[in-house]
């Protein structure tokens, strides 16, 4: 599935909360982090994340994510060879 440039909620474990706050990410006290999906790769996702000084992109390694969150009416499938 193509995630790339959709706005999805991540549900992270407590690690990759901790990894989000110390970079600055504004966490909600409790449950899944809305982000926008600028890229995936085999390392994890990359998201764009707003901060004082303007948005800036963000790694959330695989390692970090329990769930990946989004409308089924998002969703897109790649038909076709690659």
């Amino acid at each position: 599935m193509r995630l790339s440039e959709r706005d999805v909620a991540l549900i992270l474990n407590d690690e990759g909360r901790e990894v989000m706050r110390l970079s600055a990410v504004n966490l909600p006290e409790a449950g899944a982090v809305a982000v926008r999906i600028q890229d995936t790769d085999d390392i994890g996702l990359w998201v764009r994340t707003p901060r004082e000084d303007g948005e800036h992109v963000l790694l959330v390694r695989w390692e970090y994510v329990l769930s990946v969150d989004f409308p089924a009416g998002e969703t897109r499938r790649n038909v076709g060879l690659n």
